[in-house]
């Protein structure tokens, strides 16, 4: 028996992976340390930590009133200004110097902390004790900005964590039991009162209400929910009491799945950034060398004074980490992640991001991606002279078509279970991509699929078939035959309206200069009916799923950067072929498992918004590391020029860092779906 659980009671990380839709907020890091072994983590830390936000703030607070006050005394004639400036020193630089020599003992190397460390102290050693204290005070007061910037990236990510509640209501005969969510288990009965969360993913059984489903599908206004609605971990319930059964174990909610995308994604470099920990990696130890030969070689071999050489040396120590070159592209592609889930768009990686943002041409699968996937049965077409019912005929469809997940599959099953029609699943169930199936069904093959299925069986199109087929897919409708034996015995006329933002989405890519094509395993004529109607220019039909694959590789030949959008297992193939791949959040495991991107509101207006979302987050990388990497060889130049102090130094590091932060933030700001047009 399950365990009855205070409402107070939290999970433990012990749970495992299975509990990821729980209010969360443990230690997940983005790492993108620079060769000088600085931490610049995106942490998703304990709210403990933030609570030290003051015990942070004190070192560099200290350290500026104790300048002020050396400033004061120095200007006032007092020769105990050193002491004001060497308080600052070590109240700024103690939590430095500890954090330095925890990673030189550590194994680590010398970083930015122990570097800095040696530069301030260095600057005292040679007399310049205001500089020795701006160096340390500056460098804290970077730290703490940096940090604080990245609070913004954690609270982000961090409050999709804290969406769903910690328990739920089971309900149990006349009364309720208050579990852990993550203890139930499909077949549950969950009830949710008015103005609660929704603990898991299943099925309305009883009552009404509107739900608020915007950070799980990026939808801006509720949803009306009823007996047959789906709903979703993490949602916000309205006025009314659900009761709700439970059809996903608790790590397996959309919630949960989120979660996990974002994590991953978190492990997932973009290409910039492997360039960038590239440049990284030969950069420091140049600088470190160039940094000893100052210092040392100069005045030793060209016999020049040791005193502005030293201090050259330190200086350059400081230039010699590229802190805000290594997490110019990381805080944005954080943040964009972060922003990009909230709106129902779930990009599991930095390199996925970045592929977004080059995007040049952007192909669809028609059925689920361009139309609503929910083909309904608008006539049985009998052959003339066949005994053979539109019931029976039905029935042999269905029972070919009960072992598919295939939308036509699931439409003919509906249709013959709504008008009553018997049958029985049939056995040795075939399917062929881009053809159709075929199973044994009263001890003889009956086949449903396109024409070019018969005619690889070597079967005979009834010319009064073929004809009455080619009218109605003249009007964009999809007619699917059925045989038995080598006998055709009739067709299935069935149709699927576009989806009503279909048009809208397509007019967005095409204003923002994007090639847009829809391939299709169907037919021409009906193909050709919905592109126009999606306002779609360019189709390719009849297409098995190598065709589609070649056809992906034919448009990276000429556009280089293409994406494709689908929903299907048959999809697959073509989702990974592509640049990026872009799954419709109601598409099969397979098809979200393969794409880079899963949109979890089946809405292609967030296909263009994705887009815009991607390229805003690219222009901000750009604009990052081509600001850090300016910076660096500015400072260097200043220093052979003898004119780059060492605070200014340090104040050109740290505050370059803390710039590229905000810069990339900036992400966070980008507009929703509902409130633009991408």
């Amino acid at each position: 028996m399950r365990k009855r659980t205070n409402a107070a009671e939290m999970c433990s990380c012990s749970q495992g992976r299975g509990k990821l839709h729980h209010s969360h907020t443990h230690l997940h890091v983005y790492e993108s340390g620079c060769d000088c072994n600085h931490s610049h983590a995106i942490t998703l830390a304990h709210r403990e930590g933030e609570r030290g936000s003051v015990r942070e703030l004190l070192p560099p607070l200290l350290g500026i009133i104790g300048i002020v006050f050396g400033f004061v005394l120095r200007r006032l004639g007092y020769s105990a200004y050193k002491i004001p400036y060497m308080i600052a020193a070590v109240a700024a630089g103690v939590p430095v110097a500890r954090a330095g020599l925890g990673a030189l003992v550590s194994g680590k190397g010398a970083d930015i902390n122990f570097l800095t460390t040696v530069a301030g102290v260095g600057a005292m050693v040679l007399g310049e004790w205001a500089e020795g204290a701006a160096v340390l005070t500056l460098f804290s007061i970077g730290e703490y900005l940096e940090q604080k910037a990245g609070e913004r990236t954690r609270k982000s990510i961090r409050d999709i964590m804290d969406l769903s509640p910690l328990t739920a209501r089971v309900k149990l005969g006349d009364r309720f039991s208050v579990i852990a969510a993550g203890e139930v288990v499909p077949g549950d009965t969950v009830v949710v009162f008015p103005g609660e969360k929704i603990p898991v993913d299943g099925e309305v059984v009883s009552g009404a209400s509107s739900v608020d489903q915007s950070h799980i599908t990026g939808e801006s206004i509720p949803v009306d929910k009823q007996p047959g609605s789906q709903v979703f971990a993490g949602s916000l319930n309205g006025e009314g009491t659900l009761d709700i059964l439970v059809t996903r174990m608790p790590g397996d909610t959309t919630l949960a799945r989120i979660i996990a995308m974002v994590e991953q994604s978190q492990h997932q470099r973009a290409r910039s950034q492997r360039l960038v920990d590239t440049f990284a990696g030969y950069w420091t130890p140049l600088m470190l060398v160039l940094s000893v030969a100052l210092a040392a070689g100069v005045p030793l071999l060209l016999n020049q004074a040791w005193r502005p050489w030293v201090y050259r040396g330190l200086t350059v120590l400081i230039v010699s980490c590229p802190c805000s070159l290594v997490i110019s592209t990381p805080v944005t592609v954080v943040a964009s992640i972060a922003r990009a889930a909230r709106n129902g768009v779930l990009i599991k990686g930095g390199t996925y991001l970045e592929a977004l943002g080059t995007v040049k041409a952007v192909a669809m699968d028609k059925t689920g991606t361009v139309t609503q996937g929910k083909l309904t049965v608008d006539q049985v077409i009998l052959r003339p002279g066949n005994s053979v019912t539109a019931g029976d005929l039905l029935g042999i469809a269905a029972a070919v078509e009960s072992r598919s997940e295939h939308p036509l599959a699931r439409a003919i099953v509906d249709e013959a279970q709504a008008k009553g029609v018997r049958f029985v699943p049939g056995e040795n169930f075939t399917s062929i991509r881009g053809k159709g199936a075929y199973a044994t069904v009263n001890n003889e093959t009956a086949y449903v699929g396109s024409e070019n299925l018969f005619a690889g069986l070597g079967i005979d199109m009834p010319a009064y078939l073929q004809e009455t087929a080619d009218k109605f897919r003249s009007q964009g409708k999809t007619v699917v035959f059925v045989g038995s034996g080598r006998d055709v015995l009739g067709a299935v006329c069935l149709s699927d309206a576009i989806r009503p933002e279909a048009r809208d989405a397509i007019s967005e890519l095409l204003e923002k200069g994007k090639e847009v094509v829809m391939l299709t395993g169907d037919n021409r004529a009906t193909a050709a009916v919905v592109a126009a109607e999606a306002g779609i220019g360019k189709v390719e039909a009849g297409l098995m799923p190598g065709d589609k694959v070649a056809y992906i590789r034919k448009l990276m030949d000429e556009f280089e950067h293409v994406a494709m959008v689908g929903d299907g297992a048959n999809d697959a193939p073509s989702l990974a072929a592509a640049s990026v791949g872009i799954a419709m959040g109601k598409g099969t495991d397979v098809a979200l498992e393969t794409a880079g991107i899963a949109l979890m509101k089946n809405d292609l207006r967030t296909v263009p918004w994705a887009i815009g979302l991607a390229g805003k987050a690219r222009s901000l990388i750009v604009q990052n590391v081509a600001f850090s990497i300016a910076i660096k060889l500015l400072a260097l130049v200043m220093v052979f020029g003898g004119v780059l102090p060492l605070w200014l130094a340090v104040l050109a590091d740290s505050g370059a860092a803390v710039l590229v932060t905000f810069n990339g933030l900036r992400i966070l700001r980008h507009p929703g779906v509902s409130d633009t047009k991408g």
